[in-house]
């Protein structure tokens, strides 16, 4: 039969898998699965397969529950929204911080910052108290002393190698800590309102108001209290006419490729009744290609394609998946949640300003209906899971 035509929409399973396989684009993926209804179907299933072998995991949302003190639950992006509960020692008001690594942390009264693992039977650190002058305190309590705590590793796996890093303070001031200090390491006092932090070759990166990136080295053997805060090196010097206004928040992430880069999260603002509220109105991202060896700023420019990852922002360490392995997700996107905590932002509001940003287009759309009930509650936070609840709760 010279003249036979292959039968390409009705391939067995098997090789359209293979396809899949060396399809390495999630816009190619993407491509395969609208060629017709069947090639649809064996896409779904794929992703599937993929989904529960992959070791990779998907952040999920950590919600509030109002029925229970140590409630709370955990919102899955993947999972058709699947919902999963879990138990935190006094969660019931009490505001997190997602790290990384399914690390949270949480400051009490004494300033003393306490990592928890939900998912490691609810292990703890207690880390050392976090020195902070009167005028430098927030006004809205103790738990928005503490901005935002950082992870170099997973403390389980690397017990005695870790680093932490904290914003603290009204200022946005920078510490950090490693394993067998009695202090923190207070850095540059003249180094403020710093929003997000990243290890990135050895490395801290911190990135300010105005655009204003720092480094820093924190790998010294044979740290003691006696030793000074490290030397800063600027990588970007504050660029004032970078914005408009003032509006924003800056974040650093490196790719699933290894590349790093600046994200700028510009607000809008109305008035709804007498009260101003803030929403998410656009995202700029920018490249940031660095020398090798000196770490000096070689080029930064914008761009609208970040190698197809899917980015996770707000009171967390900033997180990135790669499209691949979160399917489900537009890729070139951002997720966000409401990480404003100025004056009585959320009230009567609630935190509200949730929602996903599609870098190559502009749209903006939604993953979680805020719910009213939770306005006075814990805000939204994005969380790792580890591989064993990820894989007992498939």
């Amino acid at each position: 039969m010279k003249n036979a035509k292959a039968d390409w929409k009705n391939l067995p399973t098997l090789p359209l898998f293979l396809i899949l396989q060396k399809l390495d684009v999630p816009d190619n993926l993407v491509r395969f699965g609208v060629v017709c209804k069947y090639w649809h179907s064996v896409f779904n299933n794929f992703l599937d397969s993929k989904r529960r072998s992959s070791l990779t995991l998907v952040p999920m949302l950590l919600i509030p529950s109002k029925k229970r003190n140590i409630g709370r639950k955990l919102y899955s992006l993947q999972a058709k929204a699947k919902i999963y509960s879990i138990g935190l020692p006094e969660s019931h008001t009490k505001r997190s911080f997602s790290c990384c690594y399914g690390w949270l942390a949480a400051v009490d009264k004494k300033l003393v910052i306490t990592l928890l693992n939900p998912f490691k039977g609810g292990i703890t650190i207690d880390l050392p108290e976090i020195e902070i002058e009167t005028y430098q305190r927030s006004s809205l309590g103790y738990q928005h002393d503490i901005k935002k705590v950082f992870l170099s590793v997973d403390p389980l796996l690397h017990p005695d190698d870790y680093i932490v890093v904290t914003i603290y303070s009204i200022y946005s001031k920078l510490a950090f800590y490693k394993p067998g200090q009695r202090s923190w390491i207070y850095l540059d006092k003249n180094i403020m309102l710093i929003h997000d932090v990243i290890f990135y070759k050895n490395l801290v990166y911190a990135i300010g108001s105005w655009n204003k990136i720092v480094s820093f080295d924190v790998n010294i053997d044979n740290l003691d209290d006696t030793w000074k805060s490290p030397n800063l090196k600027t990588v970007i010097s504050a660029q004032y006419q970078r914005l408009k206004d003032y509006i924003y928040r800056a974040h650093l992430f490196e790719s699933s490729k290894g590349d790093l880069f600046s994200i700028y999260r510009e607000w809008g603002v109305v008035d709804d009744n007498d009260h101003l509220v803030r929403f998410t109105k656009n995202f700029k991202v920018y490249k940031l290609v660095l020398d090798d060896q000196s770490g000096e700023l070689l080029e930064e420019k914008e761009v609208k394609n970040i190698n197809g990852d899917i980015v996770f922002v707000g009171n967390n360490q900033t997180l990135v998946v790669s499209a691949l392995d979160f399917p489900e997700a537009q890729p070139n996107s951002i997720y966000f949640t409401d990480d404003y905590f100025i004056g009585s932002y959320y009230k009567p509001y609630g935190p509200r300003d949730i929602g996903f940003f599609n870098l190559k287009n502009g749209s903006m759309g939604k993953h979680y209906q805020f719910e009213p009930q939770h306005t006075f509650l814990s805000p939204y936070i994005w969380i790792l899971p580890s591989v064993k609840f990820k894989l007992s709760s498939a």
